[in-house]
């Protein structure tokens, strides 16, 4: 094996198109914010005292008040991670010598897609580790109703109103066909509302509106296909920055050393394998910033 080196092409070819694709479901829900270093603090924002209004009064002469990290204040560490694709010699023959560059931008962005749905994998199983703030029992309750209260009681609790909704595509399925929403409009007739229709109905009616549709392979290898989607029956309503940093209450956020999740593209030879081995790097750490700033409700 010989020693990697830096492709500054593929690299540029990968940052780019980690930014065009990187308008995920994962970067809804934590979206990023690059930090200058592998390992630091943030602000944390896990109880309602950390929203308690600050009393700016100076007295003349008098300090001012000081925002700053607190000993407790918890660390990011943004820890490695790596992907790696081979191009076989055979492919090489293939593709022909005319155009080599194409067939190593096509796994670039094999790897940078994969990459990126890692990452939403790895949101998705924060989120469906959080507690549940409430149920709807779609049979018997008002939907609208249900979300209004955690919309509300968010809002109380932190001072500020949540501006995004994510739900699994199995529950709005469920939601938009559901008897009590479409009731909800005059002269309705029986079919489901449409995305715009039923966001315009809850207390904060510009709420930004996500379904998620990624889905993952339950089965064991060599197993026949079984395929669920990863939020499933389940919707999270929260608050989020447009422009997150260190210190605001977003609900997720993750840290990276780089915008778009990629660091460096490297290439290497394997001669045992009679390929050349893509490699790209990136660095990442996903946490909840603020959990108060978030409700989950499941349906059933």
């Amino acid at each position: 094996m010989s020693s990697s080196k830096y492709n500054v092409t593929l690299t540029n070819y990968a940052r780019g198109l980690a930014q065009d694709i990187s308008a995920s479901l994962a970067t809804f829900l934590a979206p990023e914010v690059v930090v200058a270093a592998a390992t630091g603090q943030y602000k944390s924002f896990d109880d309602k005292n950390t929203f308690q209004v600050i009393d700016t009064s100076r007295a003349v002469g008098g300090p001012a008040k000081r925002l700053e990290f607190a000993a407790s204040d918890p660390t990011y560490n943004c820890l490695p991670q790596a992907l790696e694709i081979a191009i076989d010699d055979h492919e090489r023959d293939e593709a022909g010598q005319n155009d080599p560059l194409r067939l190593e931008e096509a796994k670039t962005q094999t790897l940078v897609s994969s990459a990126i749905t890692s990452h939403e994998a790895k949101v998705f199983g924060i989120v469906s580790a959080l507690t549940a703030s409430a149920n709807i029992t779609l049979a018997s309750d008002d939907p609208i109703a249900k979300l209004d209260e955690q919309i509300e009681a968010l809002a109380t609790d932190t001072g500020r109103m949540p501006n995004r909704l994510v739900i699994g595509l199995p529950l709005w399925n469920k939601l938009r066909n559901n008897a009590k929403v479409i009731a909800r409009f005059p002269g309705a007739a029986s079919v489901g509302v449409s995305m715009a229709q039923f966001g315009s109905l809850l207390l904060n009616p510009s709420i930004d509106i996500r379904v998620g549709i990624l889905a993952k392979d339950t089965a064991k290898l060599g197993a026949a296909k079984a395929n669920v989607n990863i939020i499933g029956q389940q919707l999270v309503i929260f608050h989020a920055s447009q422009s997150p940093t260190l210190y605001d209450p977003s609900f997720m956020k993750t840290f990276r050393l780089r915008r778009g999740g990629v660091d460096v593209v490297r290439m290497y030879r394997e001669d045992s394998a009679r390929s050349d081995i893509l490699a790209v790097d990136w660095s990442e750490d996903i946490r909840v910033t603020s959990s108060v700033c978030a409700r989950k409700v499941t349906g059933n």
